[in-house]
């Protein structure tokens, strides 16, 4: 989300027709409909710059606008959320008091009251309004509520979704509601040529590298989205920079604009139609689109994915993205004809042996393998058998880089680590062979059990800092710290997983590490728990884990991801972009204890974090130990 007015380009007629709604005096709702990463979050924020509303209004002294992302508060009742916002008005405002005792309804309509007394203009911008409407604890009264201050303050709402309102909604009753009756409709459309060249030329020739005689070669690779312009420019702009003097590198510059836009494509190509993709794959191939998928082909075009060079002909607006989905296509029709696959990745049966080890049973499928609990013949006792999948190891660069990492982490002996035993390579196949742990994951208790005390967090988070000191000391970082990761022990003993799967800082550049693994197809860690630098594919050290390990304590405390949204991209967005939600919002025990370090768990500087696990540890454990007036609580 850009939130600088001089960062914001393009956008003139829809944020003036937005202005012009609001800025009445008896203001009007909107609902900025667009699809993701068309703008509708940033085109939202810009509106709430005092100086963008008087360039397009004049004189908006009256007029009081607030900005509120609903994604951070998809669980909240909608008492809860009414008392939020009108706290927030209130700060805002800076003069209207907190109404009488009473719940988020009667309060929310004392603070209108007392604005509209005031002469006063309320806006309020609520971005990703489906997190409301998809809520089923959001029910008729709550819209009909709405509806009526609409009609009887000086209120307007400004929601953005990806399709209309009334298509989010949990129920028909809802969706008949006439509280959608009071919006007109916005769509975010691609920029057109001339917004497109502005954001390529205007930041460029201020940073001094000016990228106008390229923007050809940058709209052919990126389209006209918004969200991908900025890749392209990023790349090229990066290129030339650590380059100065050569001729452009176009093939550098699409690998780099690749690597990002890469997980994007795919999140695209996994979310359109049927009819959509038959309509990318034909012209991906050099085909027009058929008569009866002319209307399939305009909808596109409407999206951003295609451009109408002439009457009934289309092309793909990204030539970038039309390699991807033909060499993605290719890939899957291999794979279903058996062409990827070998025979090493066949699944295990009990019975079956493998060198010394009897399967006993299949425990687990993921996606970088198969777990069984199996039996060493030898020693006599259970072992956990992980055979990673032989697609993920096609380069003979990554099947030496896994080997190394997975010889380095079984080295490593501490009581919060499981141990690795063994590495086989059996084959084409490569099996780690690990302790057998009896219990269950943080993740699966979290599930079953709901929060848990905070005191046993810590407990937890204390035992995993003193994991992650052991494995860094010997330069290892995890890279996938989560709570399906973290094992309990019925003696409450936590054991990180996975670190067979780690990486050793030393001998690659994270660059060189995540270009090699995103060619296989390997997602290097969750992305609900992945770091900023993870994020942005920058280099990762330790301290990468530490963010992920503040991540599961939010998880843990509260039951709830403090990043999670409704699209990969989103999670990517609100990581990179907002705070995690304060405690307090979830009436979490001990909370003023536990926050401090929180934050500093969860600062997007690295930087600013802890700078060691073993630093971790210590304020942990200070946390538990008894003060001058006894436990605190």
């Amino acid at each position: 989300m850009i939130q600088s007015p001089e960062q914001f380009f393009g956008r003139r007629k829809e944020v003036s027709r937005v202005l012009s709604r609001i800025g009445g005096q008896r203001p009007q709702s909107v609902s900025i409909v667009g699809e993701r990463r068309i703008g509708k979050s940033s085109l939202l924020f810009h509106l709430t710059w005092p100086q963008v509303r008087k360039h397009y209004l004049g004189q908006d002294d009256d007029l009081l606008v607030i900005f509120f992302d609903l994604q951070q508060l998809h669980d909240l009742p909608p008492e809860e959320f009414l008392l939020l916002l009108s706290d927030r008005i209130r700060k805002t405002a800076g003069d209207v008091s907190a109404g009488t005792a009473g719940g988020g309804y009667q309060e929310f309509q004392t603070v209108l009251e007392q604005l509209t007394a005031k002469g006063r203009r309320l806006v309020l911008l609520f971005d990703e309004f489906d997190a409301i409407t998809s809520n089923p604890l959001f029910r008729k009264e709550f819209y009909s509520f709405l509806r009526s201050m609409a009609n009887n303050h000086a209120v307007s709402y400004v929601t953005s979704s990806r399709v209309e309102l009334q298509a989010l909604c949990h129920s028909t009753e809802i969706a008949d509601s006439p509280f959608f009756n009071i919006f007109s409709n916005l769509y975010l459309r691609p920029f057109e040529r001339s917004e497109a060249v502005d954001m390529i030329t205007m930041p460029s020739r201020e940073a001094g590298q000016p990228l106008e005689c390229y923007a050809d070669q940058i709209v052919d690779m990126a389209g006209y989205l918004p969200f991908y312009l900025q890749i392209a420019c990023s790349a090229c702009f990066d290129w030339l920079d650590e380059n100065r003097g050569e001729p452009l590198n176009v093939e550098a510059v699409e690998a780099r604009f690749l690597e990002e836009s890469g997980p994007h494509f795919e999140y695209l190509v996994d979310h359109l139609g049927e009819d959509q993709i038959q309509v990318l794959m034909a012209l991906g191939n050099g085909n027009q689109p058929r008569i009866e998928q002319m209307a399939t082909a305009r909808r596109l075009v409407r999206d951003g994915y295609l451009v109408e060079s002439a009457k009934d002909q289309y092309r793909l607006s990204s030539r970038l993205f039309a390699r991807h989905l033909v060499e993605r296509t290719a890939v899957e029709k291999g794979r279903r004809n058996g062409q990827s696959g070998a025979s090493g990745s066949r699944v295990l049966r009990a019975g079956d042996r493998l060198e010394q080890y009897e399967v006993l049973a299949k425990i687990d499928e993921g996606g970088m393998g198969y777990v069984y609990q199996a039996r060493d013949s030898v020693l006599g006792r259970k072992v956990a058998m992980k055979i990673i999948r032989p697609e993920l190891l096609e380069t003979e660069t990554l099947r030496k880089r896994f080997l190394q990492e997975a010889r380095l982490a079984a080295g490593l002996n501490h009581p919060a680590i499981t141990a690795v035993y063994e590495l086989i390579e059996h084959e084409e196949v490569v099996v780690l062979i690990m302790e057998w742990l009896e219990g269950k994951t943080l993740k699966q208790k979290i599930r079953e059990e709901g929060r848990i005390h905070w005191k046993q967090v810590i407990r937890w988070a204390s035992q995993a800092a003193a994991g992650l000191e052991a494995a860094h000391r010997h330069g290892i970082i995890h890279r996938d710290i989560k709570s399906a990761n973290l094992f309990l022990t019925p003696a409450e003993q936590l054991k990180i997983l996975d670190f067979g799967l780690a990486k050793n800082v030393a001998p690659i550049s994270a660059s060189a590490l995540t270009h090699e693994l995103s060619a296989a197809g390997m997602v290097i860690g969750t992305i609900d728990y992945m770091s900023p630098e993870q994020a942005c594919a920058e280099r990762v050290d330790h301290r990468s884990d530490l963010f992920s390990l503040g991540i599961v304590c939010f998880e843990a405390l509260t039951g709830a991801l403090p990043f999670h949204r409704n699209s990969a991209a989103a999670s990517v967005d609100a990581i990179l972009n907002h705070p995690a939600p304060d405690l307090a919002l979830y009436e979490v025990e001990g909370a003023e204890r536990v926050e401090p370090i929180l934050n500093r768990l969860l600062e997007k500087n690295p930087g600013r974090r802890y700078q060691s696990a073993a630093q971790l540890e210590k304020d942990l454990n200070d946390l538990l130990k008894p003060r001058r007036f006894g436990w605190f609580r």
